[in-house]
């Protein structure tokens, strides 16, 4: 399929020629005389490239520029000027606006269609390389989160049609049990939706610089109280509270209650999770000059150095038994110190247990 560029020139000479040239090199060419016509004739034809003259009648390029970037079906397309103006200050204006490129009248053929190239072969690199993410999301989600989900959803339905076929034939307690059976399926599924939620908030997060920066300057968490509060949850639901040691100091850390918690959350209920009743989990926490500095240890399972390589989503940890998860938990918070200029690391050994370290910045 031929690529599809939009020009917006008022000149009609100069709008005819570069019509006949870029058809001539098997481009897909639409064309406005003004910026108001070109504006419309870009959302409804969706361009792969849009070369637009400076100035033009009823608007002109900047504001077709502004329109377009803040138009989320056509923000990311290609955008180059087409300009006679040779003074640095418009040249800046127009990039400073998210212009890609500027091509200068009077232009050769080849110049042209070289600059054209050029930027639609970026704009396929970039779409290539989309994909291709996406493409390993959608693979490393595959098979694992299909096998954990199919567990929880196989009690829930499997015991929801033996009830539904054989209830009068059961006794109150059986039902009490089934129900308790399925609550708890419910609960497993809930915690692996809500963890791959989290990861593609995260995920955008990353990708969402400004919006971290505003979050870091305009909020702050006071992380002894939530270290505390979590910490305790996590050993309460799980009847673990005689096995929690913990002592953390004062500090405001530059995130959001809601990211703490969730980072929190993870490390503390994976320090849980892979170690038994009776063995200690320790969380301590202290404040440097920069930053609050939270350790967390347990006597557990541990990993080996290839397994904190591979730290990754829906990569499994488990001791070939029982205890077992998608790798998300320990993911997310990875993910999350390091969006807020944190750090993370993490010392194991297989049987022995695992201390992990984060370190938050501190509100300034």
């Amino acid at each position: 399929m031929a690529e599809k560029v939009v020009v917006l020139e008022d000149n009609p000479d100069v709008r005819s020629n570069l019509q006949e040239i870029l058809q001539s090199a098997d481009y897909d060419v639409e064309v406005a005389e003004n910026g108001k016509i070109g504006i419309e004739v870009i959302k409804r034809t969706q361009p792969d490239l849009v070369l637009c003259d400076v100035m033009m009648p009823e608007m002109d390029g900047y504001d077709v520029l502004k329109l377009m970037r803040n138009n989320p079906s056509v923000a990311s397309t290609p955008f180059v000027f087409l300009t006679a103006k040779t003074a640095k200050e418009d040249l800046s204006h127009g990039m400073e606006m998210g212009a890609d490129d500027y091509i200068m009248k009077p232009f050769t053929i080849a110049e042209l269609l070289k600059r054209v190239k050029t930027r639609l072969n970026k704009r396929k690199d970039i779409v290539k390389r989309s994909e291709e993410k996406l493409s390993d999301i959608t693979n490393s989600i595959g098979m694992p989160i299909t096998h954990e989900l199919n567990a929880p959803l196989k009690t829930i339905v499997g015991i929801g049609e033996l009830i539904t076929t054989e209830h009068y034939n059961m006794e109150k307690s059986e039902l009490v049990e089934f129900a308790s059976l399925i609550h708890k399926a419910g609960l497993e599924l809930k915690d692996l939706v809500g963890r791959t939620m989290n990861f593609y908030e995260i995920e955008e997060l990353k990708h969402n610089p400004d919006k971290v920066k505003e979050l870091k300057s305009s909020v702050s968490t006071e992380i002894k109280e939530v270290v505390e509060s979590i910490a305790n949850k996590e050993a309460k639901e799980i009847f673990r509270e005689n096995d929690l040691v913990m002592s953390v100091a004062d500090g405001k850390v530059a995130m959001p209650e809601y990211y703490v918690k969730q980072i929190l959350s993870n490390l503390i209920n994976n320090a849980f999770k892979f170690s038994v009743k009776g063995s200690m989990v320790r969380v301590v926490g202290g404040v440097d000059n920069l930053h609050a500095v939270i350790k967390i240890s347990d006597e557990g399972i541990g990993m080996t150095d290839e397994d904190i390589s591979k730290i990754g989503a829906y990569r499994k940890f488990d001791d070939g038994e029982s205890k077992k998860g998608l790798g998300l938990g320990l993911t997310n918070a990875k993910r999350l110190v390091e969006v807020f200029d944190g750090s993370f690391t993490i010392n194991s050994n297989k049987g022995v247990g695992t201390l992990v370290q984060i370190k938050l910045p501190l509100k300034k």
